[in-house]
């Protein structure tokens, strides 16, 4: 099955022509989603000259396929971040996703984006009784830990929950939504205005970045001659860079959107250790998504196509909440997402491509890291060294 046009994009029009000829710029930026729109908006601030390729529009990749959600955290329930990584480092990356939030808030409101953002909080809800225990002292830590938290269950969750099957939810007030593409889409506008000079419909054929001041980067119908080139491309990073091919894995998530209907949920949802997500956006519609466990095999790769399967059951869970039973489906559509090795971001440089950095693999939580780390790489840019790019840093994959 083919994949429709994701709901965000709407009604949305090119941007930019393609790339023609030769041109000649500061640093180049690949990849036209959150993380990149967040670097060259970083960079036009500065007065670099910066050109920045698409190879489709901007935000039809990944960022333009999710569901919309600002949420802290990685993709791991707290305690098992803590249990994987230690509770420093736990709390600390929980810590930066919260500050790539407050980043993205600030930037909605400083250039007036419209983008439905809103902060309601999010709701992580249990559909075992192993998961519910996991909710729960999740929750604990990370009150132990400073972080927002609250336990519902009993009559404090929510009957359309409770009238689902559902037992125990534990709500993080601090958690955003929004229009993906209006947002990126919005920041690419501000960008433009400030002097970046963007190409839609630019794909990369080929990257020369043998040294910083000495990159090339070829179209089909141009080049882009920089002193550094940013690869922002996250789930096809391993195409341009070589070093990256096996740290970082597309796999795909399953989208459908619903037609409006009226007030059902109060915030973005997580269930069954996030592999199932919804939220009601600011015109009524369902944003639903997930099930990639009914099938991880299956939905690896980069081709952005529709599972039937998965589609089919989405729309049984839908039947879950008797004022969604028969509700008109209006769009279905995939995304490719790209995993790191170990679930966190990988940022800065690149082995094998010296005149390259990267910003890639965000697990999922492209909206919840990627924003702070594309800004991480133009301060690496700027300034030689990023506290962000630090947390993240690409080499400690090197062996």
């Amino acid at each position: 099955m083919i994949a429709t046009q994701p709901y965000w994009l709407d009604g949305t029009a090119p941007m930019a022509a393609p790339l023609q000829g030769v041109v000649s710029a500061d640093v180049v930026v690949i990849g036209a989603g959150v993380c990149g729109a967040s670097a060259v908006w970083a960079l036009s601030r500065a007065g670099v000259k910066t050109a920045w390729l698409e190879g489709r529009g901007v935000c039809t990749g990944a960022s333009g396929r999710n569901a919309g959600f600002v949420l802290q955290g990685t993709a791991e329930r707290y305690s098992r971040a803590v249990a994987l990584t230690g509770r420093e480092r736990a709390r600390m990356v929980h810590q930066t996703s919260r500050e790539n939030h407050a980043a993205m808030e600030a930037v909605i409101h400083e250039l007036g984006i419209d983008c439905g953002y809103m902060k309601r909080g999010s709701l992580q809800l249990a559909c075992s009784e192993a998961e519910e225990a996991e909710l729960l002292e999740s929750a604990a830590l990370l009150c132990e830990d400073g972080f927002c938290s609250e336990i519902r269950q009993g009559s404090a969750l929510e009957p359309v929950y409770r009238e689902a099957g559902f037992r125990v939810g534990v709500h993080i007030a601090d958690d955003g939504e929004l229009d993906p593409a209006r947002f990126v889409r919005g920041v690419a506008r501000a960008a433009m205005d400030s002097g970046v000079a963007l190409y839609e419909d630019s794909p990369v054929v080929s990257l020369d970045a043998p040294a910083p001041g000495d990159v090339v980067v070829r179209t089909a119908h141009g080049e882009v001659r920089a002193q550094i080139v940013l690869l922002c491309t996250n789930a096809w990073a391993g195409e341009l860079a070589p070093w990256l091919a096996d740290k970082v894995d597309p796999v795909r998530g399953q989208m459908l959107a619903t037609a409006p209907v009226p007030p059902l949920f109060s915030c973005p949802v997580y269930a069954d250790h996030g592999f199932d997500y919804w939220r009601q956006d600011e015109h009524g519609r369902i944003v639903l998504g997930g099930w990639r466990n009914l099938d991880p095999d299956g939905e690896k790769g980069t081709a952005e196509v529709l599972h039937a399967g998965i589609q089919a059951r989405m729309g049984e869970f839908l039947e879950r909440f008797p004022a969604l039973r028969g509700v008109l489906v209006t769009h279905r559509w995939a995304g490719t997402m790209g995993f790191s090795r170990d679930g966190m971001p990988i940022v800065g440089a690149v082995p094998g491509l010296p005149g390259a950095l990267a910003a890639v693999g965000f697990t999922g939580h492209g909206f919840g890291f990627a924003w702070l780390c594309g800004a991480a790489l133009a301060e690496l840019v700027l300034e030689g060294t990023s506290p962000v790019a630090d947390r993240f840093r690409s080499r400690r994959f090197a062996s």
